[in-house]
């Protein structure tokens, strides 16, 4: 066997199971172990559970397996039981796609931007790394996380109303005095000291209307801000399950376009998509 180094597939096979239900909870099983063993190692592994992957029709399986002379199923991420008798065969195929503008667009553009000459402010260069980063990422997962911290980075939070800040220092006083340890109570201070100013939902609905009358995903520019926050929020703090990898894909797809609108400023109006 190769060298782990040398191999850019891996496949990890167990037999001898008496049920599916058995050989399914053995995979889970032994998947665990290796991520464990990978994290130890300092190595990654991408399952490929969060990305798009191809299926196989009832139909397609017949023809390959009438020219192979053995069973054909396409090849799943993740874990996949099947019967050892007769002997599987897996199949599976790749493809990748990416749009590129005219020469003709991308010169016209390039002069309009020349034209009117107006710099970026620090928070633009920023999020514009990090949406560049984000075309880098082979998941969705990580392309959505990249773009919603883009959009973060536009964010200016407004101070909330005099009654609003008035009630949130009464709520600091009275827990500076609170029956708290001390670590506590500085704790609560600094986190409702975040209270005086807008939320990152509110900046953000705010910032996302100045592309109306534009759709995204068939949403106004706010309802698709706050429906990319959301699944956002869902991916970084632990939501089970995970959203489906289908409907991030969609999502980020979108919010690809809509950084580049919230990036464009003026070009925007000149040239439509």
């Amino acid at each position: 066997m190769p060298p782990l180094r040398e191999a850019e597939h891996i496949a990890i096979r167990g037999e001898g199971y008496s049920s599916a239900d058995e050989a399914a909870s053995a995979g889970e099983r032994w998947k665990d172990i290796v991520c464990r063993a990978l994290a130890r190692l300092h190595l990654p592994a991408d399952f490929g559970e969060r990305r798009p992957h191809g299926q196989l029709t009832v139909a397609g399986e017949q023809v390959f397996s009438e020219e192979s002379g053995h069973p054909v199923k396409a090849e799943a991420p993740g874990v996949t039981v099947y019967r050892c008798d007769p002997e599987l065969r897996f199949i599976r195929s790749e493809a990748e796609v990416c749009r590129r503008p005219s020469p003709g667009q991308s010169a016209a553009v390039l002069v309009a931007a020349a034209e009117l000459d107006l710099p970026m402010a620090p928070r633009e260069r920023l999020a514009f790394d990090l949406y560049s980063g984000s075309f880098f990422q082979p998941s969705a997962d990580a392309r959505l996380l990249m773009l919603t911290m883009a959009v973060e980075t536009l964010l200016v939070l407004h101070p909330r109303s005099a009654d609003a800040q008035a009630h949130v220092q009464k709520l600091i006083d009275a827990t500076a005095v609170a029956d708290l340890d001390q670590s506590e109570r500085d704790s609560l201070r600094g986190s409702l000291k975040w209270l005086r100013e807008e939320s990152i939902g509110q900046a953000g609905k705010r910032l996302a209307q100045t592309l109306e009358p534009r759709r995204y995903a068939g949403m106004t520019p706010h309802a698709f801000f706050t429906k990319c926050y959301a699944m956002r929020s869902q991916l970084v703090h632990g939501h089970v399950p995970r959203p489906d990898w289908s409907d991030v894909g969609l999502l980020a797809a979108q919010l690809e376009v809509f950084v580049g609108h919230l990036l464009s400023g003026a070009l925007l109006r000149s040239f439509p998509d």
